[in-house]
């Protein structure tokens, strides 16, 4: 094929309904997605929500290979409402056996949950994966934590999918890699209620796939608390914390973006030990943490920020980030207390007192001399010139007259 071939090619991605469109964009119907995370972190409920909404594609085959057709795949399919007619969940024999069911059935897409506990290597789950791609099935495989924090099995695995999503123990998800999108996250939903899309949402019309869902009062967290509640492993995840948009991996853009009040930017030179860290607001560099040799690194550079800015607010203004950030339970209470805060602001909220009104008293008509003294025209001095002072105007006696024989006759009908 040409380029000028390959430059008229129109290939559209498929439109996934929220909150699961926000974190992978439009991906291609025959994408890899790979999804990764720390034991009881709810990979599996993000796979189980994900294969429901991809349901609407067509046919998905769910493959429950740890934990097979037990009470707490029962349980959870229960609690996200999974029942779309196009899921079907299929036992694990073996990968000749898995193609065959889907080729057979025809199906839009496989989640292989997991891939840890399936009888087949690195090298086997790589193959099945390019299969599927060459078959136009999307293919999602879920892959456990080490204790080092990093996925199970080998690196193949993650350079072979086109977005890989990290469930955190926070009750988050985000994308560590997307070709199709920029990087982001998203608060798992765990329940029916967490997945419901508003009435004038379907899954053609995409058009809340890129809500802001803004507040009017910003969710705060300081950076110490921010220290108390994540594990800091990557400083491109304390970006995504701060909210900073990550365009790609280049060296050129760190992770910071001009866009974002605070951002971080790390620099490692590994062959002398030597590591950088710059705090940057607006863009502008603010502070610089610096580590050298064995105690030195990411971790040693970062205490140092928080020692120095610890008190630093980060307000966050979307709510599908705050739950992120803050977790659920910090999250809850921020909430509690910006409704409270609303309530009392809510004029309707506290009728005002009553204060019992005074006689206004009648006021006293103006003499005839006063009157001709003040309808004097008064001639506009040298001083009151300089001064920017403008020249009194002339009164007009007869029309003062009228407007206080009005004035006295309504205050006698408002008093009597």
């Amino acid at each position: 094929m040409t380029a000028q071939q390959l430059a008229k090619l129109n290939i559209k991605g498929i439109k996934i309904a929220p909150p699961y469109g926000r974190l992978l964009g439009e991906p291609e119907k025959n994408a890899v997605i790979f999804i990764w995370g720390e034991k009881g972190a709810g990979k599996s409920t993000m796979s189980l929500g994900l294969a429901d909404a991809l349901a609407a594609h067509g046919r998905i085959e769910y493959i429950p290979a740890e934990e097979h057709f037990g009470k707490t795949l029962v349980d959870r399919v229960k609690r996200l409402g999974a029942t779309h007619r196009n899921l079907n969940f299929t036992k694990w024999k073996s990968i000749q056996s898995l193609k065959e069911i889907l080729l057979k059935n025809r199906s839009f897409a496989c989640i292989l949950d997991s891939i840890s506990v399936i009888d087949a290597n690195a090298k086997e789950t790589v193959e099945l994966a390019q299969w599927c791609r060459e078959n136009g099935i999307m293919f999602v495989m879920v892959s456990h934590a080490t204790k080092d924090g990093q996925y199970k099995g080998n690196t193949s695995i993650a350079h072979e999918c086109d977005i890989e999503i990290k469930v955190t123990k926070e009750g988050g998800a985000e994308t560590e890699k997307n070709r199709y999108r920029e990087l982001t996250s998203i608060a798992v939903p765990f329940t029916a209620d967490d997945r419901q899309v508003p009435t004038n949402t379907s899954v053609e019309d995409n058009s809340d796939d890129n809500r802001e869902n803004p507040v009017d009062t910003p969710f705060k967290i300081t950076l110490k608390e921010l220290d108390k509640l994540h594990k800091i492993r990557s400083w491109k995840r304390i970006n995504s914390m701060f909210g900073s948009k990550m365009p790609c991996y280049a060296p050129k853009h760190s992770g910071e973006s001009e866009n974002a009040h605070l951002s971080i930017r790390y620099t490692a030179d590994y062959p002398k030990k030597r590591y950088i860290m710059d705090l940057l607001l607006d863009g502008h560099l603010q502070y610089q943490a610096c580590t050298e040799g064995k105690g030195g690194g990411l971790k040693a550079c970062w205490k140092k920020l928080v020692n120095k800015y610890g008190d630093l607010e980060i307000r966050i203004y979307k709510q599908d980030h705050a739950k992120v950030v803050l977790g659920a339970k910090e999250y809850k209470r921020q909430e509690r207390a910006l409704g409270k805060q609303e309530t009392k602001s809510t004029p309707a909220s506290s009728p005002a007192p009553k204060t019992k009104k005074k006689p206004v008293a009648e006021p006293k008509p103006a003499s005839t001399k006063q009157q001709e003294k003040t309808s004097s025209n008064k001639q506009p001095t040298t001083k009151d010139i300089s001064s920017g002072q403008k020249p009194e105007q002339q009164i007009d006696l007869k029309a003062a007259k009228q407007s206080q024989a009005k004035l006295d006759a309504f205050l006698t009908k408002v008093l009597g």
